[in-house]
């Protein structure tokens, strides 16, 4: 029974230690995409002091950067989205938690309309905006708020791609409510609702793109039977995750360009990331986080903060970090050794590498984009 936990374990960290490595590959290709973002400069330049700081987690003895510069960017850095829509999940689901205890029932609301390829991605997004506030707001919306007793909801904004149909906005809202009711009744209330808005502004929906409204237990127990997540991670973290049946995340793309180098992928993360700036992933429904006792923190708090208890393993010098970490593309690479062995020897690993370097290509192991 040991040896089978320790294979699981060993088992997990490996997955881990790859996903971080990818992640790091990524936002080299965001910084290449977006050379005038904040992604760009994002764990790579030292925030207010001369050397970088690098952790270990007591508990799950993952090793971290800290004092360096983050973007705190949920759309265009794979790093910081990783940590943010972590700690937005963990508020999601201590706000489902407590309105269920509190006999309380959620429902997720997904609004989607019919698209082309040739539709810009600015154009469509800004007449699903408008629509939507259309949908939301009038006498005939809030009589269904009245209907079912709605207290608040939370909606996440994300987009997918594919080559057929081009770019694909859409958004899921978790609905907190309190009245039983029949939610397929309320369901075609809505659909008449969210008809009339999309028309007014240009754009056209049918029963199969336009709007669902699911039970959240029974979505919560469908995503778990189909192997993806549950509905606060589906909420927090759809936009980072790898798409399927032949569309892609926009985190998709920078994946795409690490396998095949092609220009196509950058211009597509740059037209998103273009659109994007500026809104919010996550947004909450006025008073609905203060009701759940939930502190108000920005995605830059987020991406900062420490949350659980860690040992500081050592600092790197600047110089060292520049000219031997982040030009030779190896941040995730020296994150590995440090777990695998220990700070000192993880730098002298490292040293003894660079002494020997020679012209070949980057290991897998190692960032693609390192300039």
């Amino acid at each position: 029974m040991l040896v089978v936990l320790k294979n699981e374990q060993e088992e997990l960290n490996e997955k881990l230690r790859l996903a971080r490595a990818e992640r790091y590959a990524c936002q080299s290709v965001a910084r290449k995409a977006l050379p005038e973002e904040r992604v760009s400069k994002c764990l790579r330049l030292v925030n207010n002091n001369s050397h970088v700081e690098v952790w270990k987690h007591i508990k799950t003895e993952k090793a971290f950067y800290n004092g360096l510069l983050v973007c705190s960017s949920v759309w265009n850095c794979p790093v910081c989205a990783a940590k943010i829509s972590e700690r937005r999940r963990k508020e999601l689901q201590q706000a489902f938690d407590t309105h269920k205890k509190e006999g309380g029932h959620i429902a997720l609301l997904t609004l989607t309309f019919s698209h082309k390829k040739v539709d810009k991605l600015n154009d469509i997004l800004t007449l699903f905006s408008n629509a939507t506030k259309k949908f939301m707001s009038g006498r005939a919306f809030q009589n269904i708020r009245d209907e079912i007793g709605m207290i608040g909801r939370v909606r996440a904004l994300e987009v997918t791609y594919s080559d057929t149909n081009g770019f694909h906005p859409h958004a899921h809202i978790a609905l907190f409510y309190t009245n039983k009711v029949d939610l397929n009744d309320i369901e075609n209330e809505m659909y008449l609702l969210w008809e009339k808005a999309c028309k007014k502004v240009g754009l056209t929906i049918n029963r199969k793109h336009g709007l669902t409204l699911e039970d959240g237990k029974k979505a919560n127990d469908y995503l778990a039977k189909h192997g993806k997540w549950g509905l606060d991670q589906e909420l927090s973290k759809k936009h980072i995750k790898k798409a399927k049946n032949g569309s892609l995340t926009p985190f998709d793309f920078l994946r795409k360009f690490l396998e095949e180098e092609n220009d196509k992928y950058l211009k597509l993360f740059r037209e998103y990331a273009d659109c994007f700036k500026g809104k919010r992933q996550i947004q909450w429904s006025q008073g609905l986080k203060r009701k759940f006792v939930l502190e108000e923190k920005s995605d830059e708090e987020l991406a900062k903060e420490m949350t659980e208890k860690a040992d500081l393993l050592g600092l790197l010098d600047y110089d060292f970090w520049k000219m031997t970490i982040l030009k030779h593309g190896k941040r995730s690479y020296f994150l590995d050794l440090c777990e695998k062995y220990s700070f000192e020897k993880a730098v002298s690993i490292v040293l003894n590498e660079e002494t020997k370097r020679d012209k070949k290509k980057p290991s897998s192991s190692q960032e693609l984009d390192s300039k």
